[in-house]
Parts: structure tokens; sequence; C-alpha cells
């Protein structure tokens, strides 16, 4: 039986109220606590609440403060296993619904026509696109019913991006919402080309940081927010640019936050692809708080530390009600839907053109 995400919370909350309960009977607050391992209160209070996990080091150090016998680190191994349990099991799971979707369309023995998109093929990219809703907002009239749709269809049909005029799809998101992985559905299925702003950017990046003695996973500090991203996104739409010039669809995905939600910038944008007769697309993925944790923990990239650690701050950040004020095209891929649905409609696109 599957391991629940419940049950997991729920034995995360049970650390916590154990390590409170030790402490309490030692009579120490959290923040005498914290000064005694050498942390800060808030990491104390958030792993007891089970917002955030504790470290191997961190039961070390309150074992031999509280004199526990070592009951704290035991407890975390218990409760490790089981978070490794649960993604044993998830990925198998998912990896089945994979293969069934897989030999289904496989059992179908499809018969590829010499030019229109094959039905089945076209039917699994309309399934995956099928998460998108259109949002018309007035400003630029830019989206359209099945715009998009018609357009991935038109690139797939017509060899993998031979159509009349480029396309230039912007993806956004909070970090973990699944934005790299649909637009890698995108390009699979068009063809078109992927400009991913950490594929990009993130060696200058990671060495601009430390010139200017900081933290080569920091992307939340002023040091970050003020010097260094301004740089990131400038590369990122050059780089569109170049292939603008050269009449090359692109999908442009990075979390384009605060570039989303500056209808200025969007303008210079929309202006920039209209000089070269391209279509501008803009989606948001839509994704839910334990799903982003989920994947951003999955991923282990050490420029998410900070979020990890510090969720609660965090997640106080972003809105996850986040639209952009202008037309676009919104995914709904909470619980990761959308995501697994696309990973389907590749597998199945790339068979058909085979």
């Amino acid at each position: 039986m599957m391991v629940e995400r419940s049950t997991i919370t729920a034995a995360r909350r049970a650390f916590g109220k154990q390590l409170a309960g030790l402490r309490t009977a030692e009579g120490l607050t959290q923040a005498a606590l914290a000064k005694l391992i050498d942390c800060s209160r808030s990491t104390v209070a958030n792993i007891e609440t089970g917002y955030q996990f504790a470290s191997p080091v961190f039961c070390r150090k309150c074992d031999d403060v509280l004199s526990t016998g070592g009951v704290l680190r035991v407890a975390l191994d218990e409760l490790e296993e089981l978070q490794r349990e649960s993604h044993r099991r998830a990925a198998a799971s998912a990896e089945n619904d994979r293969k069934t979707q897989i030999e289904k369309f496989r059992q179908q023995r499809l018969v590829v026509p010499e030019s229109p998109v094959n039905g089945a093929a076209a039917q699994a990219i309309r399934q995956a696109l099928a998460t998108l809703a259109d949002h018309a907002s007035g400003n630029f009239n830019g989206v359209e019913p099945g715009g998009l749709e018609t357009c991935v269809l038109d690139a797939y049909q017509h060899q993998r991006g031979t159509a009349e005029a480029p396309c230039i799809v912007l993806i956004g998101g909070f970090a973990g919402s699944g934005k790299t992985e649909f637009a890698r559905f995108l390009s699979s299925a068009t063809g078109w080309t992927i400009l991913d702003k950490d594929t990009i950017t993130r060696a200058l990046v990671e060495r601009l940081l430390l010139a200017c003695g900081g933290d080569v996973n920091d992307r939340h500090s002023t040091l970050y927010m003020e010097h260094v991203r301004p740089f990131e996104y400038r590369c990122l739409m050059d780089a569109m640019t170049e292939n603008l010039r050269c009449g090359v669809s692109t999908v442009v995905t990075g979390p384009f936050v605060r570039e989303f939600a500056d209808m200025q910038w969007m303008m210079r944008v929309r202006n920039r692809c209209a000089a070269y007769r391209a279509r501008l697309s803009v989606v948001w993925m839509n994704c839910d708080e334990e799903s982003m944790h989920d994947y951003i923990s999955f991923r282990g990239a050490a420029r998410d530390g900070w979020k990890l650690n510090n969720w609660p701050d965090y997640i106080d950040t972003i809105d996850l009600e986040f639209a952009p004020p202008f037309d676009h095209y919104s995914v709904d891929n909470r619980l990761n839907a959308a995501v697994a649905l696309a990973d389907q409609a590749r597998e199945i696109a790339a068979r058909v053109q085979e």
C-alpha cells in the first residue's frame, strides 16, 4: 500500500511533538535550545511544527543536550525511511501508469499518414494541452481560444517547426511548479528550441555571486535580487531575440514572477516579437504548495536549500493566487497532473514520428 502524504505529515508532526516534549521536560525554551545546539530559534520552531525536516546533525546535538540516549536520531531514521518508501512507491506507480498508457497506444498499431498529424499523437497532445485555460484580459489581444494548441499541432504536422511565422512561448511559475517539464513537452512535440534561464545563466550567476562575496546558492538576498537577477533575465531575453532574428520558434522558461507582474516589461517583449512578426504566447504554471515542496525536495538542487530550510518564510514571499495581468494561458499543474499528461504525450508523439 502506498504511503499516504497525510501519513508522512503526521509522522513529521509527531516527531516535532516528541522534540518539544523532551525540550520542555528539560525546562528549555526554543530559543534556549537553539543557542545550545548553535542554530536559529525558527529552525527549532519549524521542526517542532512539522514544517521542516530535522537533519542528523540537529538530532545528534539535541540528543546530547537533552540526554535522550539517541531517541531523536532513531526517530529521524524511521521518518526518513518512511519518506524514502513514499518516494519509491510513488515513482513506481507513476512509471507503471506511464508504461500502461504507452502500451495502450502501441497496441492500437498506429499507421502514420504522410502529411496530416497522426490522430493518436494529436489526441495525446490535445490531452496534455487540455490543462491550458485561456485568460483574455483585453491587453495585447494575445490569447485566442485554442491558439497555442493550434501552433503546437501546426508545428508537429509541418515536420517540426516549419510554420510560416516563428512562435515565442514564455513559460513562468514559482519554483517546483513544473515549468521546465512542460517546456520540454512543447519542444518535443514541435521541435522548438528551449531556452531555460538556469541552464543558460547558472554558471555565470554562481561565479558572479562568488566574485561579489556571496553564496553560490543564494537566490533570495538583496545581492542576488538587485545585482544579479536582472542580468540573468537580460541574457535570457537577448538569447531569445537572437533566435527571433533567425526565425527560430522558441520556448523560454524561467520564474518570470517580477516580469509577468510588470505591464511595461511585457509591452517591450510584445513589441520585440512584433518587430520580427513572431507570435507571442505567455503561459503561467499554477501549482499547489505541497506539490511544489515535494518536487523541490525530490530534485535536491543546492540552490533550493534556503527555500526548503525556511519553507514557511519562503511561502510568505509568494502569492499562490498570482496571475499575469494580461492575456495568457494557465496550466493547472496541481498534484503535477499536467506534467504527467505531457510526459505521456511526448512519448506518444516521439513514437509516431519514428
